[in-house]
């Protein structure tokens, strides 16, 4: 990989997605933000992950601000999945009311579904721990982080 997107990704303190396709083409988490400039040093854009054809699709990465990678393949299309668990804080002012709201992410998850019951293996990127892990799990009751049911249709999963 290029030594500057490396050194963005590990300068934005953030992870990245990245999807592998069978005629050989990658798509990177950064040309899918909803701005103009798309490169991976901006942490408060919004991917449209949503909105990525799963056609083709054989590879997905983790790429990790550690310079750790964690990576899924699989020979059909439509079983990747990715999404982001965290939250949102709430800042109160002195004499009451909501001062700001801030999102925080605890995990970035990558995963594939291998059979018809939900059963996927995944990576994820902790954030306060500062490690890449893997995980077996299920869509259908993702226990990890007590996610639960992941929505299939906002995934493009076909099971």
């Amino acid at each position: 990989m290029n030594r500057a997107i490396v050194a963005m990704i590990k300068a934005s303190g953030r992870s990245w997605w990245q999807a592998l396709f069978s005629d050989g083409r990658i798509l990177s988490e950064w040309q899918t933000l909803t701005n103009r400039l798309r490169l991976p040093f901006q942490s408060n854009r919004f991917s449209r992950w949503e909105e990525v054809s799963k056609k083709g699709m054989v590879g997905l990465r983790l790429l990790c601000p550690n310079g750790m990678a964690g990576e899924l393949e699989a020979p059909e299309g439509h079983k990747f999945f990715q999404l982001k668990a965290g939250g949102v804080g709430v800042t109160m002012g002195f004499i009451g009311g909501i001062k700001g709201l801030s999102r925080y992410c605890d995990a970035h998850i990558i995963g594939v579904v291998v059979n018809s019951e939900g059963d996927c293996v995944c990576r994820a990127w902790e954030t306060q721990e500062k490690r890449l892990i893997e995980f077996r799990d299920n869509v259908f009751d993702m226990k990890y982080r007590n996610i639960g049911v992941l929505s299939l249709d906002v995934q493009q999963l076909k099971i």
